[in-house]
C-alpha cells in the first residue's frame, strides 16, 4: 500500500498538479455560489433520491428501480429546469468584477447615503417604496420597460418620485451601475418561492423576485409598518436600522458577501400589503 501511494506520487505530473489545482477552486467557487440558495434543499432531495436508487439496486426492487432509472435518465433536462435562475446568474457573473468599484470612493457613498436617507425619510411617512442598485447584472430590460429619467439619485427627486400623488410611485426606481437614476415606475418579477405566503405583499416579492434573477440590491420600504428591508440573491433581510442598511449596501456594491447577522424574512401570520 506503502509502495503503491509512493509511485503514484513520483508519477505525478506538473499538469497533475494544476489540473487538480483548477478543479479544486472551481468546487471552491460553485459552493459558495449556491451557498445560502435554494440549490442546497435541491440538491439534498437529488442526494436522497440517490440513495432510494441505491438501495432499490442492493434490494433487487425492480419497479423502484426501473423508476429511478428512467428518471435519472433525464437528469441533465431536469437539472436545467430546476436550476434555471442559479444557472443564468453563474454565467451572467463568470469573468465580471462589480461595476460599482468604477466609481470613486466618494460617489459611491454619496449615492448610498442618498438611498439610505431616502429610505428612512419614507419609511417614517409611511410611504412605500422600491429602490433597484443596478450591480454585475445588467437591468436594461426592466429600465426600458420603466419611465425612462436619467437623472441624479437626490433624495429629493426619489421623494418626490414615491409620493402617492406622483404617477410614477407604482413600481421601483432603478439606479444604474454608473450611479445614475436611470428609470421610474418599472415592474419587477415577483417571487416564485413565496407562492401561498401571506407574510410578504407585492412589493416585497418583486424585491425578492428580482434578487433571485439578478445581483442587484434592492431597498423596500412598507408602507404598512414602516419598515426597511434588503433584497439580495434570493434573501430579504427585514427591519434594518440605518447602519445596517448603510453598511449592508456598502458590502454588496464593493463586490464582498453581505452579513448573515441580520434577520430574514419569515412566515408570519398577518399579512403586509406593503
Amino acid at each position: 500500500m506503502v509502495n503503491h501511494i509512493v509511485n503514484l506520487l513520483t508519477n505525478v505530473r506538473p499538469q497533475d498538479i494544476v489540473d487538480i489545482a483548477l478543479l479544486t477552486a472551481v468546487i471552491y467557487w460553485l459552493l459558495n455560489l449556491i451557498k445560502g440558495t435554494r440549490t442546497i434543499p435541491i440538491l439534498v432531495g437529488l442526494t436522497v433520491l440517490l440513495g432510494v436508487y441505491a438501495m432499490a439496486s442492493f434490494l433487487q426492487l425492480d419497479a423502484i428501480g426501473w423508476l429511478m432509472e428512467n428518471l435519472f435518465s433525464s437528469a441533465v433536462v431536469i437539472l436545467v429546469v430546476l436550476f434555471q435562475a442559479d444557472i443564468r446568474n453563474a454565467l451572467a457573473r463568470v469573468g465580471m468584477t462589480t461595476m460599482f468599484r468604477e466609481m470613486s470612493a466618494t460617489a459611491q457613498r454619496n449615492l448610498i447615503d442618498e438611498v439610505v436617507q431616502t429610505a428612512y425619510a419614507l419609511a417614517k411617512r409611511r410611504i412605500g417604496g422600491t429602490i433597484v442598485l443596478e450591480n454585475e447584472t445588467g437591468l436594461r430590460n426592466y429600465i426600458e420597460r420603466g419611465k425612462q429619467i436619467r437623472a441624479e439619485p437626490t433624495m429629493e427627486l426619489m421623494q418626490s418620485i414615491f409620493h402617492t400623488s406622483s404617477p410614477l410611485h407604482d413600481g421601483a426606481v432603478i439606479i444604474d451601475r454608473k450611479g445614475e437614476l436611470a428609470a421610474a415606475r418599472c415592474i419587477l418579477p415577483l417571487s416564485s418561492s413565496l407562492v401561498g405566503s401571506f407574510s410578504l405583499g407585492t412589493r416585497h416579492r418583486s424585491a425578492l423576485g428580482l434578487s433571485e434573477e439578478t445581483d442587484a440590491a434592492v431597498v423596500v420600504i412598507s408602507e404598512e409598518r414602516g419598515q426597511v428591508s434588503l433584497a439580495h440573491v434570493g434573501h430579504l433581510k427585514r427591519d434594518l436600522d440605518e447602519n445596517e442598511l448603510r453598511a449592508e449596501i456598502t458590502t454588496i456594491l464593493q463586490g464582498n458577501e453581505p452579513t448573515d447577522a441580520l434577520p430574514e424574512a419569515h412566515p408570519k401570520a398577518q399579512p403586509a400589503r406593503g
